[in-house]
Order: structure tokens, then C-alpha cells, then sequence
């Protein structure tokens, strides 16, 4: 076959380039998944949560433990356990609910002891 400016026709694109054989660079699977979440760093976040609704004190003071212990399974676990953040957090939140429920019993015990001494104190007006 000729080509039509009369010389030999362009020579042909063979195959494209190869890609290797199929899974090359892969390994055997895709590695190892993620590190599971401690549930007990789940839990500590929930109950310091829930502090600022159901039993505030308690359920604050429950969280800073099961934060501890979810802090201490996760170091312990080498790397398969996640969720130091989530016990970070915990223990923030527990801890902010802590405090403004000690300023909230301090402040309805300081007024209640002003309406006290309001109401039995004696009248100096001279009338």
C-alpha cells in the first residue's frame, strides 16, 4: 500500500505503553486499616456531654474517669486504638461543667444569704 504523497505509509503505533502486570505496586491488599476508636474515649465525650444535662456533677466526675481509663488503653494499645482527642475533649468539657456548676452553687449560696440577713435584719430607719 502506498501513501498518497507516493511514499511508504507511516510506520505503525504498535501497543501503548505498559502498565506492568496487573496488582504491581499494590502489595497483597491495601495495608492495614485505621485504628479502631477506644470506646471508652466514646463514652467519656458522651458522658461530658450529657453532664451539662442529666446529674451535672456526677456525670462530669464520671467522664474525667473514663477518660483516664480510655487515656490509659489507647497508650497501652501501641497504635491499634484511637481517640486521644475525643479524651481530650472529655476532660475539657467535664472539667468547664465542673467549674461553672461550683460558680452556680456559690452564687445561689451567696444570694441566699444576702435574702437572709435582708430578711432578718433589723430595721434602722427609726420607724
Amino acid at each position: 500500500m502506498t501513501h498518497p504523497d507516493g511514499g511508504n505509509p507511516p510506520p505503525a503505533y504498535g501497543a501503548p505503553p505498559g502498565y506492568g502486570p496487573p496488582g504491581a505496586g499494590f502489595g497483597p491488599g491495601y495495608g492495614p486499616g485505621a485504628p479502631a476508636t477506644a470506646g471508652a474515649a466514646v463514652a467519656a465525650l458522651v458522658l461530658a456531654i450529657a453532664s451539662f444535662v442529666f446529674c451535672p456533677f456526677i456525670s462530669a466526675v464520671a467522664a474525667l474517669f473514663v477518660a483516664g481509663n480510655a487515656k490509659r488503653t489507647i497508650v497501652d494499645s501501641g497504635g491499634t486504638k484511637s481517640g486521644a482527642g475525643m479524651v481530650t475533649a472529655a476532660r475539657v468539657i467535664a472539667w468547664v461543667n465542673i467549674v461553672l456548676v461550683v460558680l452556680l452553687v456559690g452564687i445561689i449560696v451567696l444570694a441566699l444569704r444576702s435574702a437572709w440577713t435582708w430578711q432578718f435584719e433589723p430595721n434602722l430607719s427609726g420607724s
